[in-house]
């Protein structure tokens, strides 16, 4: 493995007792300004017997070094195919003038300078809601800086010098006047025992030589040649593997299993556990204990939603669209006044569940000892890991060791820790480490699903074709209501998470009202990426398209008027509209659509602005997507490369969801269970992808999740130009070429 790669192998040590502190209250961490950075025995890397085998030297929580100048960059983002395990070192390897080339990196967890709060989420470890490159960019600078002073002033004191004499460059300290340099390997002795400056100066941006730069990740080396560890590949002394089986049905449990002793009696089974809401099988190889699983008889609670159905479901939906009574969100002006006086233009737009469908189901290695809990695994939310297990088990959470590994993929599914606690508890039964592997079917039926949601729009244009009034309902199964009932009650009863961007809409309308109804369901949900908003920006923009049409005005001019006060909007739509062609007549058979959308990080945390074109031309009665073109302004630009697989990866999953993804429900279960019944895109589908990246001198802000939204509403408009049909509910009834 390449030395640049991860030396994910660390996930099989037990942390040492500094890695561990966790407080249970009185957390330091306060957004992205709080540096709680330390030196000593609770740096990071100072792992129990490392130091003196390894011959590291730890600087800060970030940061240690070996003599020959071997640098370790600490991450305490997990890596889920976003990028972080390259852009986040970047921006510290560029302020601590670090030589990229002896750069490693190195999950970590278990520190205060770990943790964030954000996203509406109490101070905590975890990767959600695109936060990573603005909550990290200002602490990892100074971790650098940190360090390239220490090693300043190290150098300077070795070579005899005054420090203003001297300066660093790629992991050396140089003396200007004469050229003599030491390398941070030869000064890291001295460097790690000097205080650290709180407050050091951080580098302009004509200083910066890797922030900008297109570097290639780090972490695909290890990942093509399968040195990589993920989730699925951890192996620990004495470890046995578990299958488990889940009810057919929603909120289903296990009564009894009527051949358990038959089951225990095959080949290589160890135990059957039956817990709350599954049956697990225990067995010296997975498919040992995936075959005895299948082969369980067991007798199944159906729970309290046996007859749930997705066509009542959305007669419920479509009911409360009609509703005398909802939740006001936002109100500006008069608009009942407006659209009362003047013929409205109407549209009802809806959207199902889906469910995040990693590439890697969901799994993770536990090991519950006397007083003391490893977890190995591909865990979105560490300390979420922590509070649960601790709960569960009453143990402290400095008593929860949780190993990072890298993720098959997450969307948001793997920060709850459902499978976690499967793992421990089958860990508990057997006094043993323990593997327990969902299998695909159970993955996609007993998931934490993104809600569903309808819309309802109407609008009255004025002489010009521009909107005077709108009103903007949407009604659905609300997250904040399921998980965050305080974020829920404390805005006065509607779900910022199911109208995202309308609350806050960007568009200059004198005269609007949004508001909401919440259809509860006994369906589990959570987050997904983008979560709200790809329905909320499908039924805005899809809207949005419709005026503009019944105008007979252009979409991109349309929107230059409802965006004519915001100069960071305009400057992507002009941007994204001139690469595109837009005003050049197609090409024949070739039919085009577009979409904007202002991606505010969840508690107002960033703002991403996206314009996205699409073009497609029939074949045969199916749309043959040729090519899409994403603007994006994401403020600085760390990493380029990065942006372009974000964003490009973020069209994939957005076209996956608007022709492909829907969850159903018959007889109180999912009606799908594999890629089969629930097929993602595939290569041949996926169009051209061209991405715009606006230069901004703003601080970078969220990317991971922003590409998703507008990219439906923009599909439609494409698709009516070449059908002459609407489409407003997804997945679009539209096959591809």
């Amino acid at each position: 493995m390449s030395q640049r790669a991860s030396s994910v192998g660390m996930e099989c040590r037990p942390e040492v007792p500094a890695r561990r502190t966790f407080l249970k209250s009185g957390l330091a961490i306060a957004g992205s300004l709080v540096l709680p950075l330390t030196i000593g025995e609770r740096a990071f890397g100072a792992r129990a017997g490392e130091s003196a085998n390894a011959g590291f030297y730890p600087i800060n929580d970030w940061i240690r070094i070996d003599p020959t100048g071997r640098t370790v960059i600490g991450l305490s983002q997990v890596e889920v195919g976003q990028g972080v395990y390259t852009g986040l070192p970047q921006v510290l390897a560029d302020e601590m003038d670090a030589d990229w080339k002896q750069v490693s990196v190195e999950f970590v967890t278990g520190r205060d300078a770990y943790r964030i709060e954000a996203a509406n989420e109490p101070p905590q470890q975890f990767v959600g809601a695109s936060m990573s490159v603005t909550m990290f960019y200002t602490r990892l600078r100074v971790a650098g800086a940190q360090a390239r002073e220490a090693f300043l002033h190290a150098g300077a004191r070795r070579l005899g010098v005054r420090a203003t004499q001297c300066i660093t460059q790629q992991g050396r300290v140089v003396h200007v006047q004469t050229g003599r340099a030491l390398s941070y390997g030869e000064l890291v002795a001295d460097a790690a025992k000097l205080p650290l400056n709180p407050h050091p100066r951080l580098k302009t941006s004509s200083g910066q030589h890797l922030i900008g730069q297109s570097l290639h990740k780090l972490d695909v080396p290890a990942k093509v040649d399968g040195t990589a560890v993920f989730g699925i590949d951890v192996q620990v002394p004495d470890m046995l593997t578990g299958a488990i089986r889940m009810a057919p049905t929603l909120g289903g449990a296990p009564v009894a299993v009527r051949n358990q002793d038959a089951v225990r009696a095959m080949p290589g089974v160890v135990d059957v556990v039956v817990v709350k809401d599954a049956v697990i099988v225990i067995a010296q190889s997975y498919w040992q204990a995936k075959t005895a699983c299948d082969a369980a008889d067991i007798e199944w609670n159906p729970g309290t939603a046996p007859h749930l159905e997705s066509a009542t479901i959305l007669a419920q939906r479509k009911g409360a669209l009609q509703s005398a009574h909802a939740v006001t969100a936002t109100r500006i002006g008069t608009p009942e006044a407006a659209l009362a006086a003047d013929h409205a233009i109407e549209a009802d737009y809806h959207t199902p569940y889906i469910v995040h469908a990693t590439m890697e189901p969901v799994c993770a290695t536990v090991h519950v000892r006397d007083g003391e809990i490893e977890v190995w695994g591909p865990v979105q939310g560490q300390d979420k890991v922590r509070w649960a297990l601790g709960g569960i088990f009453k143990l402290p959470y400095d008593k929860i060791i949780v190993h990072t590994t890298f993720v098959g993929g997450s969307f948001g599914r793997k920060y709850v820790p459902d499978f976690v606690i499967h793992a421990a508890l089958a860990s508990r039964a057997v006094k043993r480490p323990v593997k327990v592997i969902r299998s695909r079917e159970d993955d996609i039926r007993h998931g934490f699903y993104r809600p569903c949601a309808s819309a309802r729009f109407r609008a009255a244009l004025g002489p010009d074709g521009m909107p005077v009034a709108l009103h903007a309902r949407v009604v659905g199964h609300s997250l904040y209501r399921s998980i965050k009932l305080e974020n829920f009650e404390k805005a006065g009863g509607w779900d910022e998470t199911m109208l995202d961007g309308l609350y806050d809409l960007g568009y200059a309308v004198p005269n609007l009202l949004v508001d909401a109804v919440d259809t509860p369901q006994p369906v589990p949900i959570s987050f997904m990426r983008s979560v709200g908003s790809t329905s909320s920006v499908f039924f805005l923009e899809s809207f949005i398209n419709e005026l503009a049409h019944a105008a007979s005005i252009d979409p991109v001019h349309y929107r230059r008027t409802l965006l004519r006060n915001d100069p960071l909007a305009l400057r992507v739509l002009d941007q994204t509209a001139a690469h595109a062609q837009w005003f050049k007549p197609a090409r024949p058979g070739l039919h085009r659509g577009m979409a904007y959308s202002l991606y505010t990080g969840r508690g107002g945390a960033f703002t991403t602005y996206v314009v996205t074109i699409v073009e497609l031309r029939m074949v045969a009665g199916r749309a043959k997507l040729e090519r899409i073109v994403c603007g994006i302004d994401c403020g600085r630009a760390i990493n380029p490369l990065l942006i372009r697989e974000m964003v490009e990866g973020g069209i994939g999953f957005a076209l996956t969801n608007t022709f492909k993804s829907e969850i159903t429900f018959a007889d109180g279960a999912v009606v799908q269970s594999n890629f089969t019944s629930y097929p993602l895109l595939s290569l041949r589908e996926m169009p051209r992808v061209e991405v715009v990246i606006i230069d901004s001198d703003r601080d970078p802000q969220g990317c991971g999740e922003v590409a998703l939204p507008p990219v439906a509403p923009a599909v439609a408009e494409a698709l009516f130009h070449a059908t002459g049909q609407r489409h407003r509910s997804m997945p679009f009834a539209q096959p591809l070429a």
